[in-house]
């Protein structure tokens, strides 16, 4: 059990596009995870690759990451 109330995870809420949940959806099958957990690790990943994303297209890898300027 979480040592306080600041240690345990939160909800939040998003609202897709109709193609982004059809892009979702098609991943979680490939995949084999549900909808929710394919979400959670693409962006989990996405954030700890990227330090920031000023706009789309144009990102910031995060320190000692592999990824290159975009």
């Amino acid at each position: 059990m979480p040592a306080n109330n600041k240690d345990k995870p939160k909800v939040v809420l998003l609202q897709l596009t109709p193609e982004l949940i059809a892009l979702l959806t098609a991943a979680s099958g490939r995949s084999g995870r549900s909808k929710t957990r394919e979400a959670y690790v693409r962006l989990e990943d996405h954030l700890k690759l990227y330090t920031d994303f000023a706009a789309f297209g144009r990102r910031f890898p995060a320190e000692g990451s592999d990824t290159q300027k975009s």
